[in-house]
């Protein structure tokens, strides 16, 4: 990749890309693993903006059978195979289409769209109208489709039919291009259309692809594999590359190899463990792959460190799904925070409406959308287990707002921060005044005076997300002569460092016994011990004691001989 090159910024035209002389990160022995495949129908599932349509594009050019540009692919790897490019490229009429902008408010405008979709694949086929290829009844259907004036039933089968015409006009049964299969079924279950739109996926994709004699392959992505009343069950000879597969896992997003060219070429001099932090974590088989939108638009911002690929489109789904999970998957998450690893069951196949009942579908999900990564799997009777965490700090970013919305709901920002920042400071008072506030006024959480202390251990956690730019939060680990809480390690050596210890009881009269004997146990148990490896001598010990809403409190501050 020359140095002088321009970054390809939101550029998923293959064309485009190599005509414009952008940047690119060869990845065209794609095109053979995938004409090589033994499979009729390949379904390929990522997180968006990992390469997805760009991939697409470029099989639609290599193997498009009226090209725009003979020498796209010279001097890339697949043009070194002579005798596959004779075979293979520009042989096969070829049915390429999107669905990633079906995101409308209502089934009505949805299906609108989907016909105006359909209009504008017909008409790049309109040659077939010419002469006497169609039978007048086709022709008829063919321009009622351009027309968008086609009934639903001929919608439904306007990929066989196509796929029909055009083996009858080439004599070769043409290759099927889906990209982004599942953004219309996503939006239609936040938007509650749900239903009539897998209804109407399923016809679509049911006629396109399930025995359909004139089909010569399939190739189609999407974030996850919809599994909705046999969306995808009766498809002849189907292969699913999801992110617990490892093959074709080096064709989306980069790898290290890929992003160290890319610093080197572009002069950048970031170092690729701080890009490692923010970008990297995806884990597939023996990849390890970094987030292609956001390296390329932290190379366009001189190797500046935010979040690029949050931004780049709505959150609202994972927010949706993580703002009904119950108290334990929450608590889960606040460990999560604190980049520890958790093991959970998981899907391969995801039915949408499993989200409000079923705890393995939520994590599925956040995994295929990118929101997690897993480390391994192994099957555990009946169950795919696998050990899920936070794949890089980008992502940390979104579930650190999420986290503090669930733990300081019916609160204001200020008041929250009011709340971080007397922890923080050690003032304990005003501390205690807002801890009672947000128990009062009440959260996702429901206490009384059967909750046990995981609980409320999991809502502390929560709760102090906010301290975790300036801390290391760590938890229930081995410390001293025991097993800690909650501890805050400053990474500034200057501030306190913070222990936290709960106790619960069903008397309120027993609060503040139950709050001492908290602080003796830091104590007897020497927990403070474990920030001398950190250089921290100044630390702030807290019993807490929960009774349903009612809470008491202790502290002492601890100094530390350091040499």
């Amino acid at each position: 990749m020359d140095n002088k090159l321009q970054l390809p910024i939101g550029i998923s035209d293959f064309q485009k890309l190599i005509s414009g002389k952008y940047q690119f990160a060869d990845k065209s022995t794609f095109i053979k693993e995938i004409i090589n495949d033994s499979a009729e129908v390949i379904l390929i599932t990522r997180p968006r903006r990992f390469g997805k349509t760009l991939n697409l594009s470029m099989l639609y050019y290599f193997l498009n059978n009226t090209p725009i540009s003979k020498d796209l692919f010279d001097n890339l790897e697949v043009s070194k195979d002579i005798d596959f490019c004779q075979q293979h490229q520009n042989q096969y009429p070829v049915i390429f289409i999107s669905f990633k902008e079906i995101k409308q408010k209502n089934f009505t405008e949805a299906y609108s769209n989907i016909k105006a979709l359909m209009s504008g694949l017909y008409k790049s086929h309109r040659y077939l109208l010419e002469g006497d290829l169609l039978y007048n009844d086709e022709k008829n259907i063919f321009n009622e489709i351009i027309n968008e004036k086609a009934s639903q039933t001929h919608i439904t089968y306007s990929l066989s039919l196509l796929s029909e015409y055009l083996e009858r006009n080439f004599h070769q049964k043409p290759i099927i291009l889906i990209d982004e299969y599942d953004t219309p079924i996503q939006t239609a279950y936040l938007k509650n259309y749900y239903e009539s739109m897998i209804e109407l996926m399923r016809g679509i994709l049911g006629a396109g692809l399930k025995d359909n004699k004139f089909l010569s392959k399939a190739v189609i992505t999407g974030i996850t594999r919809v599994a909705q009343e046999s969306l995808f069950s009766g498809v002849n000879n189907l292969s699913v590359y999801s992110l617990l597969r490892e093959k074709l896992g080096q064709y989306f997003g980069f790898t290290e190899e890929e992003v160290i060219k890319l610093l080197s070429d572009n002069q950048v001099t970031i170092t690729i463990n701080k890009i490692k932090e923010w970008y990297n974590g995806y884990q597939i088989g023996k990849y390890t792959l970094y987030n292609p939108w956001s390296i390329l638009s932290c190379l366009d911002h001189n190797g500046e460190l935010k979040p690029y690929w949050l931004n780049t489109s709505s959150n609202d789904l994972v927010k949706e799904l993580l703002d009904k999970v119950d108290y334990s998957v929450k608590g889960e998450f606040a460990l999560l925070l604190q980049g520890k690893t958790i093991e959970k069951p998981l899907l391969e196949n995801l039915v949408f409406p499993d989200l409000k009942e079923k705890e393995e579908a939520v994590w599925s999900l956040l995994l295929y959308a990118g929101y997690l990564n897993v480390i391994s799997s192994e099957i555990k009777g009946f169950q795919l287990m696998s050990q899920i965490s936070i794949p890089n700090r980008e992502v940390m970013y979104v579930y650190d707002g999420i986290v503090a919305g669930w733990f300081r709901k019916g609160t204001s920002l200020d008041s929250y921060k009011n709340f971080i920042q007397s922890l923080k400071l050690g003032d304990i008072a005003t501390f205690k005044k807002y801890l009672s506030e947000i128990l009062d006024i009440g959260s996702y959480f429901d206490f009384n005076k059967n909750t046990p202390e995981r609980v409320f251990h999991s809502f502390m956690l929560g709760l102090t997300v906010g301290l975790k730019d300036e801390y290391i939060i760590q938890s229930n680990q081995e410390a001293g002569l025991g097993r800690f809480d909650v501890v805050f390690i400053p990474k500034n050596k200057q501030l306190k460092g913070i222990l936290l210890e709960f106790k619960t009881t069903d008397s309120v009269d027993s609060l503040i016994n139950k709050a001492k004997e908290a602080l003796d146990q830091i104590k007897d148990k020497q927990y403070f011990q474990m920030f001398k490896q950190h250089d921290v001598k100044n630390i702030l010990a807290i019993g807490l004691a929960f009774c349903g809403k009612q809470i008491e409190l202790v502290h002492e501050e601890i100094k530390l001989d350091l040499p």
